[in-house]
């Protein structure tokens, strides 16, 4: 049954943990003039779709379809930025370290860089940065995003902050165990790199840089805009982006399930670092297990041992965050006016969003079948 809003963005449930960015987001909503900013609100006599400063009649559910389709016109110009800077980058990148005698080849389909050590260290950072923060400054410009709204920080959510490492531990124990194949492969490449300096800056840069700035964009942007028209909705569409980046399959896998449980802890803490720190935790210990499992020195754990450690681990943390916040876990604004179906198909009909969908499926069967 539809509620009936006399004003969508006065009744929506700003009640995270993080008052000031209840306040922030709020007030954006309030008075932004971007065209991104979803505003409806209604009287006795005549229903406003209120978008920046015109206002047009509609009911609330044209007003929230055309709002989401605004954003989803947004978003998928920034995936389709991210998807070219990937593939364009490569090929750039490639022909630039040449001209300078600079050996190194990247194939995009496989992910993989050869050559010189240090110039793929430099290279995998730089495309690394530029495919997330190039897409989340458009949306920041795009949206007129407040730095409190895109980059909340709270230093108390202590409980959330314990969800965060749980579910990266939890969900690096289930890579673990679903990548066995790729982690033998990446261990014997590790191996074969003479330059010990350039793989360990690599992991450290992946692991803390690059773990930012993918929140950065994923939670920080992409699902600030879609939070709008619901929390169900926004965390499970952010996930479902994730999971169609360019990767192999057990990857992609762990890219969903971090969408959804950092896309939770944003809504609930409003703080970016939570999700960060998910991030982190899971990257490091994805890393410690070729040292774990597969190294030819010492004492190895085995692969189930190592992954019933982490998930054992991080069930714990997540009991002590549901035990803490038992009373308040589920996310207030399961709905706004148009159902989750409704609101996928108008997402998924934008001209920018179709197009970047079919090529990304359409990798994703090239990858597992080719």
């Amino acid at each position: 049954m539809e509620h009936a809003y006399t004003d969508v963005v006065e009744e929506f449930k700003y009640d995270s943990d993080n008052e000031q960015y209840n306040m922030e987001y709020l007030q954006w909503r309030r008075e932004s003039d971007s065209k991104l900013v979803f505003r409806f609100s209604e009287n006795n006599l005549e229903s406003f779709y209120v978008q920046g400063d015109a206002a047009a009649k509609q009911d609330a559910g044209l007003a929230e379809r055309s709002a989401l389709m605004h954003c989803a016109q947004a978003v998928g110009a920034a995936l389709l930025l991210f998807f070219l800077t990937a593939m364009a980058g490569e090929s750039l990148l490639n022909a630039i370290l040449r001209l300078f005698g600079i050996d190194m080849h990247m194939d995009f389909l496989l992910i993989t860089m050869k050559g010189s050590q240090w110039a793929v260290v430099a290279a995998r950072a730089v495309l690394m940065l530029l495919k997330y923060l190039l897409p989340a400054c458009l949306l920041i410009k795009l949206g007129k995003l407040p730095r409190r709204i895109f980059a909340p920080v709270s230093a108390g959510s202590i409980p959330e902050f314990s969800a965060g490492v749980g579910a990266g531990m939890v969900i690096a124990g289930i890579f673990a165990l679903i990548s066995q194949k790729e982690g033998i492969e990446l261990a014997q490449n590790i191996i074969s790199y003479k330059d010990t300096a350039a793989v360990v800056a690599y992991g450290i840069f992946n692991t803390l840089i690059a773990s930012a700035a993918a929140e950065l964009f994923l939670r920080g942007t992409v699902l600030m805009l879609l939070r709008q028209f619901g929390d169900p909705f926004a965390v499970a569409a952010t996930a479902l982006i994730a999971f169609l980046f360019p990767n192999e399959m057990p990857d992609r896998i762990c890219e969903l399930l971090i969408g959804l449980a950092a896309g939770y802890l944003m809504i609930r803490a409003g703080s970016l670092p939570k999700c960060i720190t998910l991030r982190v935790v899971y990257t490091g210990l994805s890393y410690a297990r070729l040292v774990a499992v597969y190294n030819n020195m010492g004492r190895k754990l085995m692969l189930w041992e190592y992954s019933l450690l982490l998930i054992s681990l991080g069930t714990l943390a997540l009991a002590f965050f549901v035990m803490v916040r038992r009373h308040s876990l589920p996310m207030s604004n399961r709905r706004i006016i148009l159902s989750n179906g409704q609101k996928f198909s108008a997402f998924m009909q934008t001209v920018t969003v179709l197009p970047w969908a079919a090529v990304s499926v359409l990798l994703m069967l090239v990858q597992m079948f080719f």
